[in-house]
């Protein structure tokens, strides 16, 4: 079951789409047309690197005003190794628009009982996690469904702001919304998205929850840690955050192309092993909302991310695999050797690698194997 989609397109494509609508008179009808129109625009060139919704992505996602009215038209197509197919789109989670992406076996009938669900950290921009969620796929056998969504305000989509509890229901509601409830799940929190991880175990029925695997965790302490000290004082000044969504908002109006070059610039100074999705998710974020939405996220993070939750973790240590960096600016080594030192007994790993916290940009693929070889314990 995938979420039906909603969102808002360029002010000609709508005007245009709803003259003829108007002429059809029909949505069908012009659903219909236009799914046969842009379906035969999608190329399946996995060599293409350009930034292109057409050519690079799998799936295509129309999205569109017909009559007035907010309509889907969704074009799938499969990748050409035939293992997977990806759905990047749109759902309203409760009344949230939400950015969400999908990979699940070609043949969708197998294994529809298991799914694995990855919350992002902050930024909660889930095209961070594709190359990450492609790798796990193929890692753990091309079996299991894989979504991943965006926090509650990071998709660009409104204006408003969340706070962290509001994102852990977000999340809650998703789950609950367009999961089946006989499906088990294994759950992945990166950062802050360890945190929600537990929260939701805590609140779900202890069936529906196999395992959860706590990457980089952001679960105490935060605002303590190196990062956190350097870092709080920026998220609490509103006036920091109101200046930094007022450059986001001003690059935003520079062309994509000069945006794409920016980020590969910043992130890939080397000009090599570039993750053309994690260039997509930072262009995303160059939207003052969205930055508006991660800055008082953080702010909140710093507040509330305080003590370890214990009592938590012990009546849910078996479910629990915590996986730290050796540098972690956001979890540093002492948290690590706090956690084993509380809980001896827990799954409690240290990375051996030198991964850093921002995994997603060069070692999507490293940390994927080494999730999946845990999950192939346990399925």
């Amino acid at each position: 079951m995938y979420p039906s989609t909603s969102l808002a397109g360029t002010r000609g494509f709508e005007a245009r789409l709803r003259a003829r609508g108007r002429e059809k008179g029909s949505r069908t009808d012009l659903i219909d047309q236009l799914n046969d129109q842009h379906f035969n625009q999608v190329q399946d060139n996995p060599g293409i690197t350009r930034l292109s919704w057409l050519k690079r992505i799998k799936t295509l996602p129309v999205l569109c005003a017909v009559c007035g009215q907010w309509t889907i038209l969704r074009m799938t197509a499969t990748n050409t190794n035939k293992q997977y197919e990806l759905i990047r789109s749109i759902c309203y989670v409760g009344k949230i628009p939400t950015k969400y992406f999908t990979i699940s076996p070609v043949n969708a009938d197998q294994q529809v009982n298991k799914r694995i669900v990855i919350i992002p950290g902050n930024p909660g921009i889930c095209d961070y996690y594709v190359t990450f969620a492609i790798k796990l796929f193929q890692a753990t056998g091309s079996r299991w469904t894989i979504d991943c969504i965006d926090h509650a305000g990071h998709s660009g989509l409104q204006t408003n702001v969340y706070t962290l509890k509001q994102q852990i229901q977000h999340k809650l509601d998703y789950i609950t919304q367009w999961i089946s409830e006989s499906t088990n799940l294994i759950l992945i929190g990166h950062s802050i998205g360890a945190h929600i991880c537990i929260e939701i175990t805590k609140s779900l029925p202890d069936i529906r929850v196999a395992q959860c695997f706590l990457l980089f965790p952001t679960i105490e302490r935060m605002a303590i840690s190196p990062n956190g000290i350097r870092l709080t004082p920026k998220f609490a000044s509103k006036f920091c955050r109101t200046a930094v969504a007022s450059v986001c908002f001003l690059v935003s109006l520079l062309p994509n192309s000069i945006r794409e070059r920016m980020v590969r610039w910043y992130h890939y100074p080397e000009a090599s092993g570039v993750d053309p999705y994690c260039v997509e998710a930072t262009s995303r974020l160059l939207n003052k909302d969205v930055v508006y939405n991660c800055f008082f996220m953080a702010n909140i993070e710093m507040q509330e991310v305080v003590n370890l939750d214990v009592d938590g973790i012990k009546a849910n240590l078996d479910r629990l695999c915590f996986y730290y960096g050796q540098s972690d600016g956001w979890a540093p080594l002492t948290y690590y050797k706090d956690l084993k030192e509380k809980f001896p007994r827990g799954q409690i790993l240290l990375d051996s690698d030198n991964t850093p916290h921002a995994f997603v940009f060069k070692s999507s693929e490293l940390i994927a194997s080494k999730v999946a070889k845990e999950i192939q314990n346990l399925w």
